[in-house]
């Protein structure tokens, strides 16, 4: 009906104006087999549905005009202080006089001044499908080894897109952005639909001594691949978009701003074999075990792969179809410079501008661009105190964090439009050092 829809008493679709889903079949299966005493096979798949979206309030069809309005009024204190009910855009307004007369009254509200949210009636509810085959395998005595594949496929999950997108200018065309729109009488028109894909698919090992002779150790290599067509609203990083091309959906499928192929952990717990109770000095005396024994060290080593860099450009207004999209440039080579230093990450000459108004989204596919890869150590050194004739102890700390200082940066900026694309300007948190004191009772 081109028209805003109210709510009212009536069947669930009359007081909610979207259709319950009722077809949420979500099976699981499980299997495991023990060949021999040490292996075992496991295997599993389930299915589950989406009931809560992080799209802060952007599906709320309560968050509609004309009762609820969300509205901007850059104001300059030089144009003068308004007097009466003037309209605060063409003079400064203080809080102290309080809203215009009217300022909020439904009977003004006009939905080519303001966005509007909207669900389409039979909006299915999101589902994944995960699953996993895994082999672990005792190699030696207190030493296993666990060899998975993990996937994971997400459908019909909750997006953001202009529902009122407008169509392209012609090459040579200057028609106005509302003219353009499919629906003359409303602006944009956001739309929180079904639209959301994913794929995760991931080799999994992990190689683990459990704690024997005061030794404990730990690693997990994930090598991944992650693809999906929108970030999550409340979760978006370097770029990425949660709000779609509207017109063309599956031109927004790639890779994940969430796709870090490699990732490896390694932890580590080691007694150290001095003191009393332990391999040496077993005997020696209280003085020396408060400075020799009681020792642990823990360490922490974490290497990743660099996070996605989500390549944008702001279009001139003839370009524009709508305000919501994330628009991407033209790419003609490797978005990275040879040298990759922190003033020229990004290269601007195999990343263009797009001239041509009748195509204003360019060819770079999502995330194109990848940050430099993460690298941290931590290590920690405990000594532990015990209370005479007592069960109880005290704990002393000292902690390093990012123990050798690497410089690990952040991601560069993606968007061409900007004077500082490319360059890098922030990094993570640089060694830091703690201390504490724990008491065990």
């Amino acid at each position: 009906t081109n028209t805003l829809i109210a709510a009212k008493d009536g069947s669930i679709y009359d007081r909610a104006l979207v259709n319950p889903d009722r077809n949420n079949f979500a099976p699981r299966l499980g299997a495991a087999w023990a060949p021999t005493d040490r292996t075992v096979v496991r295997a599993g798949y389930g299915k589950s549905y989406i009931h809560f979206n992080r799209l802060g309030g952007e599906n709320l069809l309560s968050f509609n005009g004309p009762h609820i309005v969300g509205l901007n009024i850059s104001q300059t204190p030089s144009q003068g202080l308004c007097v009466g009910n003037a309209n605060p855009t063409t003079c400064f307004r203080t809080t102290q006089q309080g809203y215009p007369e009217g300022f909020n009254t439904p009977a003004n509200f006009n939905p080519l001044n303001v966005r509007v949210n909207y669900i389409p009636r039979d909006t299915p509810t999101g589902n994944v499908q995960s699953w996993h085959v895994s082999v672990q395998r005792e190699i030696l005595h207190n030493l296993l080894v666990d060899v998975g594949y993990v996937g994971n496929r997400s459908r019909d999950i909750l997006i953001l897109g202009d529902f009122n997108q407008a169509r392209p200018n012609g090459a040579t065309e200057s028609t106005s952005l509302q003219a353009r729109r499919p629906i003359a009488g409303f602006q944009e028109i956001q739309a929180a639909f079904a639209g959301g894909k994913g794929d995760y698919q991931a080799l999994q090992v992990k190689v683990e001594r459990r704690y024997t002779r005061g030794l404990y150790l730990l690693n997990s290599f994930t090598w991944s691949r992650a693809r999906d067509n929108a970030s999550g609203h409340l979760e978006t990083q370097n770029g990425d978009n949660s709000r779609v091309n509207y017109r063309d959906i599956e031109g927004e499928f790639g890779r994940s701003g969430y796709d870090q192929p490699l990732n490896n952990t390694t932890s580590v717990v080691w007694e150290l074999p001095f003191g009393q109770g332990r391999k040496y000095g077993s005997s020696m005396n209280a003085v020396m075990d408060g400075f020799l024994g009681g020792w642990r060290v823990v360490g922490i080593n974490t290497m990743t792969s660099g996070a996605p860099i989500n390549l944008t450009y702001g279009p001139v207004t003839a370009a524009t179809v709508s305000g919501l999209p994330t628009y991407r440039p033209n790419l003609t080579g490797d978005p990275h410079t040879p040298d990759g230093g922190t003033g020229n990450y990004l290269n601007p000459l195999t990343v263009e501008l797009p001239t041509d108004r009748s195509q204003p989204f360019g060819n770079a596919p999502r995330n194109a661009a990848r940050a430099t890869p993460f690298y941290q150590m931590d290590l920690g050194l405990h000594k532990s105190f015990g209370l005479r004739g007592d069960e109880r102890r005290i704990e002393a700390r000292i902690e390093a964090f990012n123990l050798f200082n690497r410089t690990n940066f952040r991601a560069a900026n993606g968007s061409r439009s900007a004077t500082a694309f490319g360059t890098i300007n922030s990094a993570f948190v640089a060694r830091q050092l703690q201390l504490g004191v724990k008491f065990y009772f």
